[in-house]
């Protein structure tokens, strides 16, 4: 059982309903003002393009076509301005009041605003109460939409609470003073106790009947409680079934659109009547054909609504186009007297349409008093019932309560609450839910809960049953213990034979992004091993569309997708806060956070954790930093819980894929803290080495990346902007006052090869450590070597002189000698020791054939034999490192290819013209390897010559260059200037 305790005496203090009445009010304009605060300071910190990125704008849209809706609204339609295009990413959905912005507009201007009505993947319609007068006379003006501070809800919610203050006068009087703690409920016998209830459907468990026979019971109030999987939906439906049979009229509601769908797909399978007011968040028939809009035009009154709107619609076109001031009056004249008309007519048919039907249903906000049920006398429901009331905030759900005198509340507190945008408003009780606070004070006298759960497999189930539900949750028989490999063409692997994964990244080196604190957060090292994970499952023959990937944190959202939405369209990639009320037959979570301090931050919301894990049927990935998650007690006890039940890896064991992974993927809009620099003696740790060998590989990736602007081969005479973040990195240490820096282990064959020459050039020690994917390059100074600032430079000119050459020449083996000398004379565990091999550096070839005769030069007799054993040795491995680079010379240059090169190919799968490289056949052509667009300038230089044309130079003087943008400044503003007093005419 719950441990839920009825109110005490004390906790009633202060809760009267005027008390709540005026603390809801002072806590929803917090509220409200945080939000408009929220919404100002983005407009004005962040530009189009990024208000775009965050899902708050949508540009570049054309007014396509606009009609008149319900209650005489104008309905406008805007689409991209490139036909046929679909919207771009967004936040927008039904009911956002959004503003209209001309997009030439620097100031950003609202012409008007509307409210989004619905959205498609290629449009967005909004509906205008006051006509559509600012876009009148459009002539394909470019519009961007902006989000906007959502007063229409506020506005409601406030009424609602000023309705509440007055209902001790109205004949639903019980039911609040039930729900404030002065009465308590009771329960109505049935009318035929000796008969048992008949069930429409017979497959009910025990649990759901039960529940179903409570809440026809009880007078006033009842509670459903239902965890995850616990079919909530299917005893809910069979209540409404049951309440309806008895006559009464059902009010149904929910806080979002897609819980209002739900339930109406499942009761359009019932003979009852239902109406669904608003717009069907899914365009299924079954549910479209439900909807208001849909009703009204099937009846018989449609035929002289249809006439008075295509009249009011054809009066707007004119007015719209017309040059006379006088005809433009005259038609918004007798536009105002047809809306009049059109608004009564459809209030007598919308009113006969709802009083017929036995369910309606709608979201909360849409059960306001200025919606559709206006048109309702206040007493025509006799049971409201409020479905995922744990996910709404509490005076929403009093739109709905305050027209029955009854209701029927049904979620899990257990889950998500609503979500809150000022942190003072929740601290003060504005997220404490009606289920919460009804629970809190008459415990089980109100509430069945349902135990049976048909979703998840008995382990992925049991934590989140002995956490949170006393443990009282049972998986049914056919679900207990099924696993991916069951499912039909899966094959039976380690993967898919496992209901429970972590992949931990504790010391691997997978530190979260620094970002601010104010943005998302993420961490591309998970970001790759979930695409791992998830590519091994598609492999092992599950669908796609049956995997889940979800996240926390909508900038790992994001990266994720970067990498696997291109390749599986049909793979889901959501916020956990986007999934609730879903499952997936496999379920991969991301978890993010991985620092030193240990900083968990909304991870630390219980709920939230709870919905990600119990989404998943068959089998759950976590991958997380177990570390930092066993900072935190909740998040502790499921990774120890998934060690002892499931299966533990180390991300260690993928790094032959991650290997593959050199790409950084990001979103463009992504912004990074600015690195602090470390103090020069400073010592670390060897795991805080290894984040920072992780740190500096995603920086230098990321640099090379937008340098190179492809994946592809480096053509040599990119060389240098390819190698400077290396060199820059390299260079950087030989003016420091550091004796030693470890590079990470994730660096290319090509990128090693880099900072060896890099390293050669500049006389420092280079070696690598480690094994495996653990092996990485070490830098450190000779003893006597001063700053890089003081060294001579390392031009050909001056290295010409015999010391210096000498010096270069040998510097290999004397920095090695030295190495170890210093290495014997005081050990470090962080260094490797005197019998540790290691790799020497990489040089160019025409180095080889300077050293080759200075290695055979006779040694003097005296040198000790060891010494000479060494240098042997050194010899032998040098040699044999440039036969392995003159190898690589015979593969295709082409990334990932080990295809080998043949002499027969030449001109055909031989060197490229432009790079100089090899490639295959396959990869031979310049379009292929990277070379595509040289070959375009050099065909188009060609073409051009052989016309007898020349060749413009292809870089301009800073001083011209300023001049000549000086010159498009004044034109574009002169043409703006132009637009605007033609608008104005």
């Amino acid at each position: 059982m719950e441990n839920l305790q009825c109110g005490d005496s004390d906790s009633r203090e202060g809760d009267g309903l005027d008390h709540f009445v005026e603390k809801q009010l002072a806590l929803l304009e917090l509220e409200r003002n945080e939000e408009v605060e929220q919404n100002t300071k983005l407009q004005e910190k962040y530009s189009v393009k990024e208000l775009q990125s965050k899902g708050l704008c949508i540009t570049k849209l054309v007014l396509d076509c606009a009609h008149t809706g319900l209650y005489g609204r104008t309905i406008c339609k805007f689409r991209s301005c490139q036909h046929g295009a679909p919207l771009p990413s967004h936040g927008f959905s039904n009911g956002d009041i959004v503003g209209i912005v001309v997009a030439s507009d620097a100031s950003r201007e609202v012409v008007c605003s509307g409210v989004v009505s619905s959205v498609a993947q290629g449009n967005i319609r909004l509906a205008f109460d006051d006509g559509r007068a600012a876009l009148d006379g459009d002539d394909g003006r470019i519009f961007n939409l902006l989000k906007l501070a959502n007063d229409v809800t506020y506005r409601r919610l406030k009424r609602t609470l000023e309705k509440l203050r007055k209902c001790r006068e109205v004949r639903y009087n019980d039911l609040v003073e039930i729900l404030f703690g002065t009465s308590s409920p009771t329960e109505v016998p049935l009318s035929h106790p000796q008969q048992p209830l008949e069930f429409f459907n017979k497959d009910l468990d025990e649990s759901q009947k039960e529940a179903v026979a409570f809440s026809l019971r009880q007078k006033e109030l009842a509670v459903i409680h239902g965890p995850p999987g616990t079919g909530k939906t299917t005893t809910l439906v069979e209540v409404v079934l049951q309440c309806a049979k008895r006559g009464s009229k059902v009010l149904v509601c929910a806080p979002s659109n897609v819980a209002v769908d739900n339930l109406v797909e499942r009761l359009s399978d019932t003979p009852l009547k239902v109406v669904r007011l608003g717009h069907p968040a899914r365009l299924l028939p079954g549910i479209a054909r439900h909807s208001l809009d849909a009703i009204l035009a099937r009846s018989d009154d449609f035929g002289i609504i249809g006439d008075i709107r295509k009249e009011i619609d054809g009066l707007m076109s004119v007015a719209a186009k017309s040059k006379s001031k006088d005809k433009s009056y005259q038609s918004y004249g007798k536009l105002g007297e047809l809306r009049k008309e059109l608004k009564e007519r459809e209030r007598r048919a919308i009113g006969r349409i709802l009083s017929n039907a036995d369910v309606v249903l709608s979201t909360l906000t849409t059960a306001s008093d200025d919606g559709p049920l206006k048109n309702l006398p206040e007493s025509h429901f006799e049971v409201a019932v409020i479905d995922e009331c744990s996910q709404a905030l509490e005076v929403a759900c009093w739109m709905a309560l305050l027209r029955a005198p009854k209701c029927i509340l049904a979620g899990d507190h257990h889950q998500l609450p609503p979500t809150i945008v000022s942190e003072a408003a929740a601290k003060g009780g504005l997220e404490v839910t009606l289920m919460e606070r009804t629970l809190k004070r008459h415990g089980e006298a109100v509430m069945r809960m349902l135990v049976t759960q048909y979703r998840m497999h008995q382990l992925i189930m049991r934590w989140s049953s002995e956490r949170l539900y006393g443990g009282r949750l049972v998986a049914h028989a056919s679900v207990a213990a099924h696993l991916l490999r069951d499912l039909p063409g899966v094959e039976d692997n380690e993967d898919t034979a496992l209901p429970l994964l972590l992949i931990d990244t504790a010391g691997c080196g997978m530190a979260e992004l620094d970002t601010p604190d104010d943005e998302s957060k993420g961490n591309e090292g998970e970001a790759d091993l979930v695409a791992i994970h998830v590519e091994r499952l598609i492999s092992s023959g599950v669908s796609a569309s049956d995997i889940a990937v979800i996240s926390p944190y909508n900038l790992q959202v994001e990266l994720i997708r970067l990498r696997l939405s291109s390749r599986h369209p049909g793979l889901e990639v959501r916020s956990v806060d986007g999934f609730q009320g879903r499952e997936k037959e496999a379920v991969v979570m991301s978890f993010v956070r991985s620092n030193d301090t240990g900083t968990v931050g909304f991870l630390a919301e219980d709920r939230r954790i709870n919905v990600a894990v119990t989404r998943a049927r068959r089998h759950l990935a976590v991958v997380c930093d177990s570390a930092t998650m066993s900072r935190h007690d909740f998040l502790k006890s499921l990774v120890d819980y998934i060690s002892e039940e499931g299966e533990v890896r180390s991300a260690r064991e993928y790094s032959a894929d991650l290997e593959l992974c050199s790409s950084t993927l990001r979103p463009s809009s992504i912004r990074l803290k600015e690195a602090k620099k470390p103090a020069s003696k400073s010592k670390k740790k060897p795991c805080q080495e290894s984040a920072q060998r992780s740190q500096d590989a995603v920086k230098l990736k990321q640099s090379a990346k937008h340098q190179s602007g492809t994946h592809h081969p480096k053509k040599p005479e990119e060389g240098a902007s390819v190698q400077s973040p290396w060199e820059a990195l390299v260079t950087k240490f030989a003016e420091s006052a550091d004796k030693q820096r470890s590079l990470p282990a994730s660096l290319t064959a090509f990128e090693r090869r880099t900072v060896h020459e890099l390293a050669e050039k500049l006389g420092l020690i280079h070696i690598s450590e480690g094994d495996g994917a653990e092996r990485h390059i070490v830098l450190r100074k000779r003893a006597d070597q001063p700053p890089k600032s003081d060294l001579p430079s390392c031009s050909k000119e001056k290295r010409s002189g015999k010391g210096t050459s000498e010096e270069a020449s040998g510097g290999t083996e004397a920095s090695h000698s030295k190495a170890e000398a210093t290495n014997t004379d005081k050990p470090n565990e962080d260094e490797p020791t005197v019998d540790e091999p290691t790799a020497p550096s990489l040089c160019f070839k025409s180095q080889e054939a300077k050293n080759k005769p200075q290695r055979k030069k006779k040694q003097p007799e005296t040198k000790p034999r060891a010494a000479r054993d060494g240098n042997e040795d050194k010899d032998e491995d040098f040699d044999e490192l440039i036969a392995k680079v003159m190898a690589s010379d015979r593969t295709c240059g082409f990334e990932r290819c080990n295809e080998k090169l043949h002499t027969a190919l030449a001109g055909i799968g031989g060197p490229c013209p432009l790079c100089k490289r090899g490639f295959c056949f396959k990869h031979a052509l310049p379009e292929v390897h990277g070379c595509g667009e040289e070959a375009r300038t050099q065909a188009r230089i060609a073409w051009h010559r052989s016309k007898g044309g020349t060749v413009a130079p292809s870089h301009i003087k800073p001083e011209k260059r300023a001049q000549v943008q000086r010159a498009l400044d004044k034109r574009l503003a002169q043409m703006a200037e132009s637009r605007k007093r033609q608008a104005k005419k």
